[in-house]
């Protein structure tokens, strides 16, 4: 089981989760991601065909 170290929260300001309910309509006061997560969205890996 991963520990709260492993994982990136962001809190969202009134006009986040406004968008979000309007979205989702669900309410939330933060987002999590894992390392794993953050890193994929931030440096997503690409495969190449080298035919």
């Amino acid at each position: 089981m991963s520990n709260a170290k492993d994982n990136l929260r962001i809190d969202l300001t009134p006009e986040q989760k406004t968008a979000i309910r309007n979205a989702t309509g669900k309410d939330a006061e933060a987002v999590e991601f894992s390392v794993e997560e953050l890193e994929a969205r931030i440096a997503p890996a690409k495969l190449f065909n080298n035919k």
